[in-house]
């Protein structure tokens, strides 16, 4: 079976290859998500490095949208 990949995919459509350099445990409060009762518990929030070493992080509950440090643009979490 072959490895999964992943990728974040930006601004004009860019894409680059990541991987998980951490997760971390934490509130949905921290993703700057509004808590309105429906979800108590915790989420895993994810870090991924591109090869360049730029570290993006996790901006939504799902899973799917990161920021690389520095930039307000969301990237798109692509897996393959």
């Amino acid at each position: 079976m072959n490895d999964m990949k992943m990728y974040l995919e930006g601004p004009g459509r860019e894409r680059r290859p990541v991987k998980l350099v951490s997760t971390e445990e934490s509130s949905p409060g921290a993703l700057g998500v509004a808590d309105h009762g429906a979800f108590r518990g915790q989420i895993d929030i994810n870090v991924l490095a591109d090869p360049a070493g730029n570290l993006a992080r996790q901006v939504d509950r799902e899973g799917y949208r990161y920021k690389f440090a520095g930039s307000e643009v969301p990237w798109a979490l692509i897996i393959g």
